[in-house]
C-alpha cells in the first residue's frame, strides 16, 4: 500500500506501519461493501503516520513550518520549497486527494 509512495527508499526515518493501519482501519470498516473506505483510510493514516515521524523526531523547526505552510497552501508549486526529504510526503498527500477527488467525481 505505502511502498507506492517510495517513503521507504526517500525517507530515512520511516518505518513501514502496515500491520498498525490495517488493524486500525479493519476495526472500523469492517463490513466488505467499504473496501474503498479501507484503501482510502488506510493510505490516509499511513501519511499522518509519516507526518507524526516528521514532526516527533526528524524535521527542524524550520523545516516543519516549510512544511506547514506548504500544506496550507495546497500546491504543487510549494513542493519546490521544501527540502528533499519532505517532499515525498507532500507529494503522497497530494496524490492521494487527487485519487479521491477523481474517484468521487467520476
Amino acid at each position: 500500500m505505502v511502498e507506492r509512495f517510495g517513503f521507504s527508499s526517500k525517507l530515512p526515518f520511516f518505518e513501514d506501519p502496515v500491520v498498525e493501519t490495517y488493524l486500525r482501519i479493519v476495526v472500523v470498516c469492517f463490513e466488505p461493501q467499504y473496501s474503498y473506505a479501507r484503501i482510502i483510510q488506510a493510505k490516509l493514516l499511513a501519511i499522518t503516520i509519516v507526518i507524526d515521524d516528521m514532526y516527533d523526531a526528524y524535521g527542524t523547526l524550520a523545516e516543519l513550518e516549510l512544511f506547514r505552510e506548504a500544506i496550507e497552501r495546497w500546491d504543487n508549486g510549494s513542493i519546490d520549497r521544501l527540502p528533499e526529504c519532505m517532499r515525498p510526503c507532500y507529494q503522497a498527500i497530494l496524490d492521494v486527494y487527487k485519487e479521491i477527488e477523481e474517484k468521487e467525481n467520476a
